[in-house]
Parts: structure tokens; sequence; C-alpha cells
């Protein structure tokens, strides 16, 4: 092996902390690692919110530089992950408030999770519930709708959530308690379920 390839294989990063530490102290490389972690991820919960994917792309985009200039501020370099969430929700906040858009799409995992294509009549079952999950979450404010978007699409714990929000574990659990409730106030059970109770 030559050394060449030994400087290659040795930069190949696996720890996020490490990665974080590297961006730190100014490695471009490390922290377009870290961007490509969590690009996807990032991308579809803001696009989750804002419901266009441009403004989705520009507003991923300007948390990622937010968060690469303000990285010396970041104290505990394991918390990178929900940081980076905090700036992207803040900046969704942010561009939701300016252009007062009180929209949400349903994420893809959503739509899956409803859509049985197996036969054309089950799709149009499926489609009319994915429509009517998405007018009932547009109806949510957008602190509720972010919240469940972040724990049941995006799939993150309560803790990461308090942290990504800046707010306390119990404070999570009754957002999302209260979403949810709501949510379910907007949904038309015998459209969602079936008719099945």
């Amino acid at each position: 092996m030559s050394r060449d390839t030994q400087g290659a294989d040795a930069y190949v990063i696996t720890d996020e902390v490490d990665l974080v530490m590297r961006a730190t102290a100014g490695d471009e490389r490390a922290y377009g690692k870290l961007v490509g972690m969590y690009q996807a991820r990032l991308y579809n919960f803001v696009r989750s919110m804002v419901r266009n994917d441009e403004i989705a792309e520009d507003i991923t985009q300007e948390s990622f530089v937010k968060a690469f200039f303000s990285l010396r501020k970041l104290q505990n370099p394991a918390s990178f992950k929900s940081w980076l969430f905090r700036i992207a929700n803040n900046n969704t906040l942010d561009y939701l408030r300016k252009k007062r858009i009180q929209t949400v799409d349903v994420d893809e995992q959503v739509r899956e999770s409803y859509v049985d294509n197996s036969s054309p009549e089950k799709g149009a079952v499926a489609s009319s519930r994915t429509k009517h999950i998405r007018e009932a979450l547009d109806k949510l404010k957008p602190d509720q709708r972010n919240i469940l978007v972040m724990c049941d699409l995006q799939g993150f714990s309560y803790q990461e959530i308090a942290e990504a929000l800046d707010i306390p574990f119990g404070t999570v659990q009754s957002r999302i308690f209260y979403a949810r409730k709501k949510l379910k106030e907007f949904l038309d059970k015998d459209i969602v379920f079936g008719g099945e109770n």
C-alpha cells in the first residue's frame, strides 16, 4: 500500500464528534462529510414545513452555512445533530412568519405507510387519506406541525427534540401529546381508518 493510499484511508472518518471537532478547527472536508450525513434529512424536515422544493433547498443551505460559521459556539460536539436541526427549525419558522404560510406536506414516509398500490381502488382510497391527513396537518399551528414532523416523520427522540428546540423534556412530551390530540380532532376517522374505531 502506498503512502498516498494510506493517507486517503486514514482520512475516512466515521465518528461524528471527530468530524465536528475537525470542522471546528477549519477542516472543510470534515464539514463536507457532516453535510453529506445530514443534507437529505434536513432538507426533508424543512420541505415538510414549507411545501416548496426551492425554498426548502435555500433554507437547508442557509442552515448549513450558519452552522459552519457558528461551529465555535457549539459547546458539545456530540449535540451537533440537534443543534443543526435547531438552526434549520429557527430558519424555517422565520420564513413561515415572514410569509405567513401555514402549510405542511406529508412526508414521503407517511405517504408510503398509507399508500397500497396493489389495486387502483386501494390507491384511490390511500390518495384520499393522504390528502385528508395533509389538510389536517395544515390546520395545526406551525410549532405543533414542527414537533410532529420531528417526532413522527424524522424519528427524533424526545430528548433530541428537547435539545433541537431548546425546551425542557417535559415540554416536548406535552407538546407532542396536545399536537396529536389536535390532529385527531381534524381527522375524519372514516376517511383515515376506513370506518374502523
